[in-house]
């Protein structure tokens, strides 16, 4: 069986928690832009929510990187890629409808 080395694990971990500070930043971004009349309330909720989507799939990043830490197995070590995959994608999601 392989195992994962430490040196990516810590990046790994290293990468969740900066997927979770993005997300801290879109949801701030969101809450600072409601008090702009130029953009649609709607797209404001939007982003916030994009925001704590991000959060969300960066905490499962986090929490998967931790488990890789303990166990550094190529299975563990995939659902840590899908879920950094997942907290990107919702970065992704958010900067589009900022770019609106």
């Amino acid at each position: 069986m392989h195992k994962v080395s430490e040196q990516r694990i810590q990046a790994a971990q290293k990468h969740a928690l900066q997927s979770l500070e993005h997300g801290k930043s879109v949801e701030e971004v969101g809450k600072r832009l409601q008090n702009d009349s130029q953009i649609e309330p709607e797209v404001v909720q939007s982003i916030e929510a994009s925001g704590k989507t991000i959060q969300e799939n960066a905490q499962e990043f986090v929490e998967k990187s931790q488990e890789l830490a303990s166990d550094a197995s190529t299975e563990v070590f995939v659902e840590t890629v899908q879920a950094h995959i997942n907290a990107n994608q919702s970065h992704i999601a958010a900067v589009k409808e900022f770019q609106k």
